[in-house]
């Protein structure tokens, strides 16, 4: 990467030598080239900083949107997209939803509060439905969960697909989720769990 970046800033240079040697270009054009070379990609970054929202939200350069996001993250990225508490003895829930931004999504389970970093016991799966209207678009699971510790919160997250590749943005879909195990006993000193569909980080 330094390399490359030693390389842009010395190629105009060589340039503008180059031609100064050769005797044929004038003052204005030895100095228009390397402030032409070296104003491009600001234009560039700033096109893209005014473009970033339309781009997040996949209304076109779908694919640079996880990168953006990475850049210059929205304030809502990581806001969940649905959620419903978790209760004793209802293993099914139902969840409307609409993807806002491109990139990594994953169904998760939060708990409220710092815990120590280890497996969460008793262990939980979770499968997934999504359905547009009445048709079902995807299917997945059941699957293991995969933990995570935050400053807030911590839990585990299961399924995890693409928008747009698996699923599409800016549509409202219905989730269907089914949990497995035993829900009673991994809600005991649990309080406040959430069940959800949240954004995750593309990198």
């Amino acid at each position: 990467m330094i390399l490359v970046l030693l390389l842009y800033l010395i190629a105009p240079l060589v340039l503008v030598a180059f031609m100064s040697l050769s005797g044929k270009h004038s003052r204005r054009a030895l100095i228009t080239v390397p402030v032409a070379f070296y104003t491009l990609p600001v234009l560039v970054v700033l096109g893209f900083y005014l473009l970033r929202t339309p781009i997040q939200q996949g209304k076109f350069l779908a694919r640079l949107g996880p990168v953006l996001s990475l850049v210059f993250p929205p304030g809502d990225l990581y806001d969940p997209r649905a959620t419903a508490e978790l209760a004793d003895g209802q293993n099914a829930y139902t969840l409307g939803f609409i993807h806002k931004y491109v990139g990594h999504y994953a169904v998760e389970i939060s708990v409220p509060g710092k815990a120590p970093i280890g497996k969460l016991e008793p262990e939980l799966q979770v499968s997934l439905e999504v359905f547009e209207g009445d048709r079902l678009v995807y299917r997945d699971g059941p699957a293991k969960g995969s933990g995570f510790w935050g400053a807030d919160d911590h839990g585990l997250y299961f399924t995890l697909y693409g928008v747009p590749e698996d699923l599409p943005v800016s549509i409202p879909l219905t989730a269907r989720l089914f949990i497995t195990g035993d829900l009673t006993r991994f809600l005991r000193g649990r309080e406040g769990a959430m069940l959800g569909i949240t954004k995750v980080s593309d990198e």
